[in-house]
């Protein structure tokens, strides 16, 4: 790629992609979401350029209606600003409570300045983690406001952790703080998934900047601290929850991450822009909606069930997805089942008897056979009728 005789790096291609396009959040919330689509292309290419994907498509017909509603952020907000009172105070008595801490003489460190993520806030945190990883004389027992950074695709990333680190002991705690209710012990199956899956990934990046610190990464338990609400009241309430298997899969999900010099190599130059998707007084529905199109069709998508919680394109691809027959639109379970079989007309050909190919003959064998249990199955129904 090169304009004027000037070869574009990868950096300056991105910004031109997502030129004019709402700016995603460096937060682990964002990164989190990433993860449940990070085999699409055009998801990989749009978390890269820092693109938010869920707004592009805001006032068309393809808008998903998801993310926190303006009542849900603000009680979110005034709970963590009552935990942060008198010194953090109600986060320090749920550590006594809990983990039979002795705060009374904890020293904590606030990063927080109102300013997003940068490299002078990552240096900052990464001072008060060599200062508890070399056991210094007032080094902080808890750490709120974090800025972690990690090298994702080549590009280095910072997030700024809305959770705190907790040390009293060898031992180093992520906490991840939601204003969502715990009642009677239990939460939102969704909700607590979501925030121990955020929380695996910070566990996963301070356990990356102790071992950079000189220090044993193991120290960094791999049991987050949930503090929610308790019940609908805004009283907190803390519960320690086991994330090995979630770090397990960040870690893998980071890792296949495709350079970002591969990826935008991948993209042709007459690609539409991210910004031409955006809302604007310039285009119209239509003609942003077209653009989101060529997008997906030029830089290619994954569409699976689980895109409709986590893609701001997930309904332009269901729709793309069901007009061509992808066996994905079903989910990953069922093409698992089926290897070789790429559409929902040609499973239904097999299952009726058609002739295989030769990468076909594994999923065809079933699919006669699971066709000859239900044509039993209806005939044995059809008789008692």
């Amino acid at each position: 790629m090169s304009v004027a005789g000037k070869t574009k790096t990868a950096q300056e291609r991105l910004k031109e992609l997502a030129a004019g396009a709402p700016v995603a959040s460096a937060n682990v919330r964002a990164l989190a979401r990433y993860a449940a689509s990070h085999q699409c292309p055009t998801a990989s290419l749009g978390f890269a350029a820092r693109v938010d994907i869920d707004k592009l498509l805001v006032g068309t017909r393809y808008e998903v209606p998801f993310g926190q509603s303006p009542f849900a952020f603000q009680r979110g907000t005034r709970f963590e600003e009552s935990l942060r009172a008198n010194g953090h105070r109600p986060i320090l008595d749920l550590l006594t409570e809990h983990l039979h801490y002795d705060t009374k003489k904890a020293v904590v460190a606030n990063l927080r300045d109102g300013k997003p993520p940068s490299q002078g806030r990552a240096d900052k945190t990464r001072e008060r983690v060599a200062a508890i990883v070399a056991g210094a004389k007032g080094a902080p027992n808890l750490i709120d406001g974090a800025v972690l950074s990690r090298n994702i695709g080549g590009l280095v990333s910072f997030f700024e952790a809305d959770a705190v680190a907790a040390t009293f002991t060898d031992d180093i705690h992520v906490g991840e703080i939601k204003s969502f209710p715990t009642v009677d012990g239990q939460a939102d199956p969704d909700k607590l998934g979501a925030a121990l899956a955020q929380a695996a990934i910070y566990i996963l990046l301070l356990k990356q900047l102790v071992a950079d610190c000189g220090g044993d990464p193991s120290r960094v338990s791999p049991d987050a601290l949930l503090i929610t609400t308790r019940n609908t009241g805004m009283q907190a309430f803390m519960t320690v929850k086991p994330t090995g298997r979630e770090i397990d899969r960040a870690a893998r999900i980071l890792d296949s991450v495709p350079p970002v010099d591969e990826m935008v190599a991948a993209v042709p130059a007459r690609t539409p822009t991210f910004g031409t998707v955006a809302k604007s007084d310039k285009r119209g529905e239509d003609e942003r909606v077209e653009n989101a199109i060529k997008i997906v069709e030029t830089v290619g998508c994954f569409y699976q069930p689980t895109c409709l919680s986590s893609c701001g394109f997930s309904k332009l691809c269901r729709e793309r997805a069901e007009r061509s027959g992808d066996l994905l639109r079903i989910g990953t379970q069922f093409t698992r089942l089926v290897p070789g079989v790429s559409t929902i007309d040609r499973v239904g050909a097999l299952a009726a008897g058609s002739k295989p190919e030769p990468g076909e003959r594994s999923a065809a064998a079933k699919l006669v056979q699971a066709q000859a249990l239900l044509t039993d199955l209806v005939g044995k129904k059809g008789g008692k009728a």
